[in-house]
C-alpha cells in the first residue's frame, strides 16, 4: 500500500470533516441544548461546543497529519458520539465519513510527501471495503417498485433546488424505467469494477461523475459535495492496493534491492 495514496486521503477526509462541521452544527446545537427523551445510547451530556471544538481541532491537525493516532481517533469519537445522540443527529453521510476515518486513525495516516513508511494493510483494506461496499448496497437498494418505476428519480433528481434542476417530468416513462434500471447497474458495476486493476481507471472516473451529477442535480449539495470526497477520497487507496500486500512499496525511493541482509 502506497503511504502516499493514504496521505491524500486523509488530507481530503480531514477537509471533509471540517465542512461537514459546519454543516451539521445546526442539527447539534438543538439537540445538545435539550434533553433527550429516547437516546440510541445512554451517553453522558456534552456540552455542544466542546464537541465542536473537540471536532474543528481534531480535524485541523489531522489534516497537517499532527499525531494521527490521537487526533483522528478523537475525530472517530466525536463522529460517533453525534450518531449515536439522538436520530435527529444521525447522517448517512457522517456515518461513511466516522468509519472511514476511525479506519484512517489506525493507519497512522500516510504522508503526501516524502518517502512512503510502512501502512497496516487491514485497516486500509477496512476502508476500502466501506467504500465499495456502500456502492453495492445503494445500487441493490435501488431493486425496487418506487425507484424501478421512476417515482424516486421525479422527487430526488432536477429538483427546482439543485444547482442545474432537470425536467424529468417531461420524459416518457419506459425512458425514465431505463434510466432508473441504469442507475441501478451502475452503482453495482461501479462497487466491483473499484476492484479490477484493469477496469479501475474507468471506474474512477464513473464513480467522479456519480458524484458530480449528485452535487448538481440534486438538493443540500454542500452535504452531497461532503459525501462525494469523502468516497473519491479513498480511490487513491485502490489504484496502490496490491491483494496480499500489507505494507507499502516506497513509491519515490527506488526499488527495493534483494538479497541477503547485510552484517
Amino acid at each position: 500500500m502506497n503511504a502516499r495514496a493514504l496521505g491524500i486521503a486523509r488530507v481530503l477526509l480531514a477537509a471533509v470533516a471540517l465542512l461537514k462541521l459546519w454543516l451539521f452544527l445546526p442539527d447539534l446545537i438543538p439537540v445538545a441544548d435539550e434533553p433527550v427523551p429516547l437516546p440510541i445510547v445512554p451517553l453522558p451530556a456534552v456540552p455542544w461546543p466542546f464537541v465542536a471544538s473537540l471536532w474543528a481541532v481534531a480535524a485541523l491537525l489531522l489534516l497537517f497529519g499532527v499525531a494521527v493516532h490521537v487526533t483522528g481517533g478523537l475525530l472517530a469519537l466525536c463522529g460517533w458520539y453525534c450518531l449515536l445522540l439522538d436520530e435527529r443527529t444521525y447522517s448517512n453521510h457522517l456515518l461513511l465519513l466516522t468509519l472511514l476515518v476511525t479506519f484512517l486513525a489506525v493507519t497512522g495516516g500516510g504522508r503526501v510527501f516524502g518517502n512512503a513508511e510502512r501502512v497496516p494493510g487491514a485497516a486500509v483494506f477496512l476502508m476500502l471495503t466501506q467504500v465499495s461496499t456502500m456502492y453495492l448496497f445503494a445500487g441493490l437498494a435501488k431493486a425496487n417498485v418506487s425507484f424501478l418505476t421512476g417515482r424516486v428519480l421525479l422527487r430526488q433528481v432536477g429538483v427546482d433546488s439543485a444547482v442545474l434542476p432537470l425536467p424529468l417530468d417531461l420524459l416518457p416513462l419506459p425512458v425514465l424505467i431505463l434510466v432508473a434500471l441504469g442507475a441501478m447497474v451502475y452503482e453495482t458495476g461501479l462497487a466491483l469494477a473499484l476492484w479490477w486493476p484493469r477496469a479501475r481507471p474507468y471506474a474512477f472516473a464513473a464513480g467522479i461523475a456519480l458524484h458530480t451529477a449528485f452535487v448538481l442535480t440534486m438538493s443540500s449539495p454542500l452535504e452531497l459535495l461532503c459525501f462525494g470526497v469523502a468516497a473519491i477520497a479513498v480511490y487513491p487507496l485502490f489504484a496502490s492496493w496490491r491483494p496480499g500486500a500489507g505494507t507499502p512499496v516506497p513509491d519515490s525511493a527506488g526499488p527495493v534491492p534483494k538479497g541477503p541482509a547485510p552484517g
